[in-house]
């Protein structure tokens, strides 16, 4: 269960001209910080990357969403995790400032990967591998299709994953494979 949650406004300051591009003349590399932490002591951690100014504004809206998901069960969040964005995103507080742009967006993507990072670390498994073990279900679950839903929907999602699950047991036996060999030399 979510029992805690930290937001940290984190700056690097840069040298003149690093970094910079057409319109960015002077950034700052910033970033709103996500710490969920459980009843377990582990903490997930998710990041937005901002290049400075507004990197406050970023930080308010991951907390205003990190604080909605205290005292729920990873696994639960997870196992629906595509509407739970989508009831996130569509927060009446916070749906006029643009849930799927700008502040708003890099709050929730802060949150969102902090979500993620605290399920694999409650599974003690890398991110990774927490993702391509999961069923095709499972993976269309975590997702909100809203904006695809004319072109795509849940069960066609489904449809294609379940397709690709032979190739991914050949390929994740290779890697297998290739790690194996790789730590043999």
């Amino acid at each position: 269960m979510i029992q805690d949650i930290g937001i940290s406004d984190k700056r690097f300051k840069l040298s003149a001209g690093a970094g910079s591009d057409a319109i960015h003349k002077d950034p700052q590399y910033s970033y709103a910080v996500t710490q969920l932490k459980d009843e377990k002591g582990h903490i997930g951690t998710g990041l937005a990357f901002t290049v400075g100014a507004g990197n406050d504004l970023v930080c308010s809206a991951a907390k205003f969403y990190a604080e909605k998901l205290k005292c729920f069960d990873i696994e639960e969040l997870m196992s629906d995790f595509g509407n739970t964005f989508k009831t996130l995103s569509n927060e009446q507080q916070f749906r006029w400032l643009g849930p799927h742009k700008g502040v708003v967006h890099l709050g929730l993507a802060s949150v969102t990967n902090a979500c993620y990072d605290l399920w694999a670390k409650q599974r003690g498994v890398p991110l990774w591998k927490l993702l391509i073990d999961l069923s095709p279900e499972e993976i269309v679950n975590t997702l909100d299709l809203s904006y695809l839903e004319d072109v795509l929907t849940q069960q066609e999602a489904i449809e294609i994953l379940t397709e690709q699950v032979s190739t991914k047991k050949r390929e994740n036996l290779f890697c297998k494979k290739a790690t194996r060999a790789m730590t043999l030399r």
